[in-house]
């Protein structure tokens, strides 16, 4: 009877050790959306303002963004990517032939200007669009969408593998641990003392060790990514701010109002209403 083999090394001297890049701080992509029309009419919306990720690209060209003052052009030739913030006017002097994915995501210690990038349409970003705009011209079906995520998410990838490929420190996995919790029960008590007990260090060293590697102390980064997650609540739900505010860490509306405004210079409700006006795709 022949032995059973066991495989105890998940790695080996020849292949790329994947998983120490991805705990570098790397978190995968949260895909709100895939669209794409052949001929949207009206495609002018001005400050569109988004606390989401977008990828544009126009099969046809004649449509072109504006963001402070400069004019980029949307055609085949090139595609766009608009970090979360970013304001822009879309300028739609013919109907649109326009893809687009709005997604959003993070990396701890890592932050892009609130600008558009500018990228050619090489023949492997070319044959994902294309691929992915004649799975959108198929009726719906599950399948259909299961198709769409994973081929977005591949087609992100790809993107983010073009824009995003500096090396970055590799972040303690305490902290991590702790990053990955304020990311994912941004309502639960975080305060200091409670993620100092889950990193398993004392409060001193916890707040200097958070301060050395991501720049600024726990208490500040827990408030942006709970006003991070209010924003996004705002602009892709119809939850009431009372429950935004619940939901986000915050003891109640008036709270966040005011963190949210001193962070964003506007309050929750207007930071909603102008998501229903500038509702550029």
């Amino acid at each position: 009877m022949a032995n059973r083999r066991k495989y105890l090394n998940y790695t080996t001297p020849w292949g790329v050790d994947l998983a120490r890049v991805a705990t570098a701080g790397w978190t995968p992509f949260l895909i709100h959306e895939s669209g794409y029309q052949a001929a949207l009419e009206d495609w002018n919306h001005q400050g569109v303002d988004s606390p989401f990720w977008r990828f544009y690209h126009n099969p046809k060209p004649g449509c072109f963004l504006r963001f402070k003052g400069q004019t980029i052009p949307l055609g085949p030739e090139n595609a766009v990517l608009i970090p979360a913030d970013t304001v822009f006017d879309c300028c739609g002097p013919v109907k649109a032939c326009h893809f687009w994915l709005h997604f959003t995501t993070t990396r701890p210690g890592v932050s892009f200007s609130a600008a558009p990038i500018v990228m050619p349409m090489d023949s492997v970003l070319q044959g994902m669009v294309q691929q992915l705009i004649a799975i959108h011209e198929m009726p719906y079906s599950d399948p259909r969408d299961y198709q769409l995520l994973h081929l977005s998410a591949a087609l992100l990838h790809t993107v983010f593998a073009k824009v995003d490929s500096q090396p970055v420190r590799r972040l303690p996995e305490a902290l991590l641990q702790v990053l990955a919790l304020i990311a994912r029960v941004p309502n639960a008590d975080l305060s200091n003392q409670n993620l100092a007990n889950r990193a398993r260090m004392s409060l001193e060293r916890f707040i200097r060790s958070f301060r050395e590697h991501l720049g600024q102390t726990p208490a500040a980064y827990v408030t942006s990514v709970r006003v991070k997650a209010a924003s996004e609540l705002l602009a892709l739900s119809d939850k009431s701010i009372e429950q935004i505010a619940l939901e986000c860490g915050f003891p109640n509306r008036h709270y966040l109002s005011r963190v949210f405004a001193r962070a964003l210079g506007c309050g929750p409700a207007e930071f909603r209403k102008r998501q229903g006006v500038r509702k550029g795709i």
